[in-house]
């Protein structure tokens, strides 16, 4: 969503917070897993380290050839097969980089290995020729630094030999620890304002920049290093005034949403492009029409979230979903929902899909309570709609305390179809106090919510990175803010990780944020008011 509105209502010192670390299955082929560096073979036990940001895979059937000592388990004459494991080996041991560990075990009597880790599922080993079996561990983030265990279980015909244990280590760069800053003059006065990945190994950013006072809409695209070229800038829609607002991608495609001004005000414009080409407009909005999010599902279809004048005496406006090549959703709050329509304003502040569900945050202004004289107030909302329309709203009531009044502003879905949401809550003439929500579908909480750490402003972006934890990007302090990203994990109230960057006096501001493969990417503006790019470890 643009992010100058954001800023003029969301930029207030508040705080941060974090939790263990999910797994997500990859890497089905053994082939493409194996890496030839760094072994190490072992069977000896030790004390279990619960891992974090690990992804385990089982992949198909490969060799890689052990360069370790073998421990065999003696046999009798004439009593019966027991499968035994000879050996256990980890490639690369240590890993220093994010990636695959491969697993190779060695075993005998077995047409079956078992692998077991503290905190995560049992997974099969896939069986080579000459009972070598195979795995892997996807490592995802330097969260997952340390020594873990493995433990290996042979079978033959459903009689399980011994445990033989085994043990890895992670050695990664520091969760958060800066790969690269970089605040760029040469395009002039600005911000990117949003993020995507773009293919495999690039980023693409959608900004603006000030021509004197006039705004110019530009996209900059990085490979994941950070690095890029002159042809990696372009300008938009020239001949307009445009802002930014928001970017998907599928692939190479690029959707992008922002707003030209014309004639008779501003229109909110989507378009699709591929880099290097013009834009091709999709679909303009109509006069007083406020767009300020895109999403796109797996199936291509697009849709644009925000607010437009209502039809209703009593409210000003009324929550909108533009698709673009059907109908127009009106989201009006209804309290009881059997209650007089129009009675409350809503502001779609953010929106992303969840499967064919699209899933909605903002704020409704209004009158909340049966209370004559209690004023209007706004509350935050989550809102699910089905692809009937259908809308199942919750809209929490807050405390506790003198807590009256709150707004949702970013929204992501994490691993678990979970919504991830930012918002803020507030008293009537109160500061602003960041929060994270963490909502089931259906609208209960999954936590409790988490309130940030001092001095974090309330989310201007957010991400959920597969290495199981959510990102937030925004401002750290007051008056000269540094550029801030902070990791978290569900169910833990303190901060995983933190990047916070301001090399001199002014405002430094992560407006958006992406976990791209290997990295993790903020942007926004920097020192002097130029666009800023951080790049850092997962």
């Amino acid at each position: 969503m643009s992010t100058l509105p954001r800023f003029l209502t969301l930029l207030a010192p508040f705080c941060l917070a974090g939790c263990p670390i999910p797994e997500v299955a990859h890497c089905a082929d053994y082939d493409l897993c194996t890496t030839s560096s760094g072994a190490t073979a072992t069977s000896t036990g030790g004390d279990p380290m619960p891992p974090t940001g690990e992804v385990l895979t089982v992949t198909s059937d490969g060799e890689t050839t052990p360069t370790a000592t073998a421990t065999t388990t003696p046999s009798t004459t004439g009593d019966p097969v027991v499968p035994a494991v000879l050996s256990v080996m980890f490639t690369p041991d240590p890993l220093e980089q994010v990636g695959i560990i491969n697993v190779e075990v060695v075993a005998e009597n077995a047409d079956q290995v078992r692998m077991d880790r503290p905190g995560f599922e049992s997974v099969e080993l896939s069986k080579g020729p000459d009972e070598h079996f195979h795995g892997a561990i996807e490592i995802l983030s330097g969260l997952s630094n340390g020594t873990h265990e493995a433990s290996m279980v042979p079978r033959q015909d459903q009689v399980e030999g011994a445990t033989e244990i085994g043990h890895y280590t992670v050695a990664l760069p520091e969760a958060g620890s800066e790969v690269l800053w970089d605040v760029i003059p040469d395009d002039g006065l600005g911000q990117v304002d949003a993020l995507a990945v773009l293919g495999d190994d690039a980023i693409v950013g959608l900004g603006t920049l000030y021509d004197g006072n006039t705004p110019r809409c530009y996209m900059h695209r990085r490979n994941l290093d950070g690095s890029y070229s002159g042809a990696d800038v372009q300008v938009l829609f020239p001949e307009y005034p445009c802002t930014a607002v928001d970017i998907e991608t599928h692939g190479e495609t690029i959707d992008l949403l922002v707003s030209v001004t014309g004639g008779d005000g501003p229109r909110w414009r989507v378009a699709s492009m591929a880099w290097g080409q013009a834009p091709t407009v999709l679909r303009t909005g109509e006069k007083d029409e406020v767009a300020n999010a895109l999403a796109r599902d797996a199936n291509g279809k697009r849709v644009v979230c925000g607010t437009a004048p209502s039809p209703g005496l009593m409210d000003k406006i009324d929550g909108r979903v533009w698709t673009l090549n059907g109908p127009t959703s009106e989201l009006d709050y209804r309290l009881p929902p059997d209650e007089e329509p129009h009675m409350f304003d809503e502001t779609v502040m953010d929106c992303t899909f969840r499967g064919e569900q699209i899933v909605l945050v903002g704020e409704v202004y209004g009158k909340h309570e049966e209370d004559f004289e209690v004023p209007y107030r706004k509350r935050p909302f989550l809102l699910e709609l089905d692809n009937q329309g259908e809308a199942h709203w919750t809209v929490p009531g807050l405390g506790p305390g003198n807590t009256t009044q709150g707004g949702a502003s970013v929204l992501a879905i994490d691993d678990q179809g979970r919504a991830v949401v930012g918002l803020y809550t507030s008293e009537d003439m109160g500061d602003r106090e960041p929060e994270l929500w963490i909502y089931e579908p259906g609208g209960d909480l999954a936590f409790p919510p988490v309130t940030l750490p001092a001095d974090v402003s309330v989310p201007f972006g957010l991400t959920w990175s597969p290495a199981g934890y959510a990102v937030i990007a925004g401002a750290l302090g007051t008056g000269n803010t540094q550029f801030l990203l902070q990791g978290y994990v569900p169910g833990d109230y303190a901060p995983a990780w933190t990047f916070a960057k301001g090399k001199q006096a002014g405002l430094h501001i992560a407006f958006a944020v992406v976990a791209a493969p290997g990295v993790v990417v903020g942007a926004g503006t920097g020192a002097g008011g130029y666009p800023a790019f951080a790049f850092v470890n997962p």
